[in-house]
């Protein structure tokens, strides 16, 4: 469909898009259904246009690319969301990361391009079952807790997740924390003048900030920053405590102080022991 889809239209044969979930600056998120035998079955499915737009072909083709080589190198951004798709294939069924059901690559007619759709079970968005049950000490515990396995799954494949933090996180029916967004979005950045971002830097451990070496304990860290937002009043590490309003400087400001290693103050709601681990993750 060239990256023109509507609510009505159907994918991956079957499935239904019947609402718009979210939007962003890598592609939509439906939700979906189809029905079989009078039953009715639900699904999130993900839709991503590569390249995203004609200019970002522009831009690669301005560093010097021929057309042939510039087609190589959206079909490798292609093949790098694939493999992230079979990663999540591989972990398909672990109750902590979001469920990958299949995907289709789709190629665009009479021009370069392809969709790339991907269905996952439906879940709530953290920041959605946030505003609608603000988050008990119990309940950031369980988040904690739940990451934890996701990313201790990650450490066993090898894999740094990179960008944790609560936009990718969901949350499941029966309240199990999800984490998800296995470096789809980093790999989308990619199309975007051929430059790759590092992640969030509300959430960003400081040796990536910095483009220095890293490991797996980045992903520690960030679940920190995550656990800490959640245990001090929704506010990160030195912003001025509600109700005073947050402005710009005082973002930067606080960026500026964590990433440069100042000591974090203990987390407003955590008790000794809880404020002590959150803060040993960062």
């Amino acid at each position: 469909m060239n990256g023109h889809y509507e609510i009505g239209d159907y994918v991956l044969t079957n499935w239904k898009l019947v609402k718009l979930l979210g939007a962003g600056a890598y592609g939509k998120v439906y939700e979906a259904e189809r029905e079989e035998f009078g039953e009715t079955y639900k699904a999130a499915i993900k839709i991503m246009t590569i390249p995203q737009a004609d200019n970002e072909i522009k831009s690669v083709m301005s560093e010097g690319m021929t057309e042939e080589e510039v087609t190589d190198y959206f079909q490798g951004v292609v093949k790098q969301i694939i493999s992230e798709c079979k990663f999540m294939n591989k972990v398909k069924g672990v109750t902590n990361i979001v469920g990958y059901e299949d995907h289709a690559v789709v190629p665009h007619e009479g021009k370069l391009g392809w969709d790339v759709i991907i269905r996952m079970e439906l879940l709530t968005p953290l920041l959605d079952h946030v505003i609608a049950q603000p988050l008990s000490i119990r309940d950031v515990v369980k988040l904690g807790i739940d990451v934890c396995r996701a990313l201790e799954v990650c450490k066993k494949m090898n894999i740094i997740h990179r960008d944790v933090k609560p936009e990718n996180v969901m949350v499941s029916a029966l309240g199990d924390y999800k984490l998800g967004d296995f470096g789809i979005s980093r790999t989308m950045e990619k199309t975007q003048g051929g430059l790759s971002k590092k992640g969030t830097a509300s959430y960003m451990a400081p040796e990536v900030s910095k483009g220095e070496a890293y490991g797996h304990t980045v992903d520690t860290y960030s679940l920190g920053i995550m656990l800490y937002r959640f245990l001090n009043e929704n506010r990160g590490p030195f912003l001025p405590a509600p109700p005073k309003p947050v402005s710009f400087s005082d973002r930067e400001s606080a960026l500026e102080r964590r990433i440069g290693g100042e000591a974090l103050p203990m987390p407003s709601q955590a008790d000794a022991e809880l404020g002590r681990i959150v803060l040993k993750a960062c």
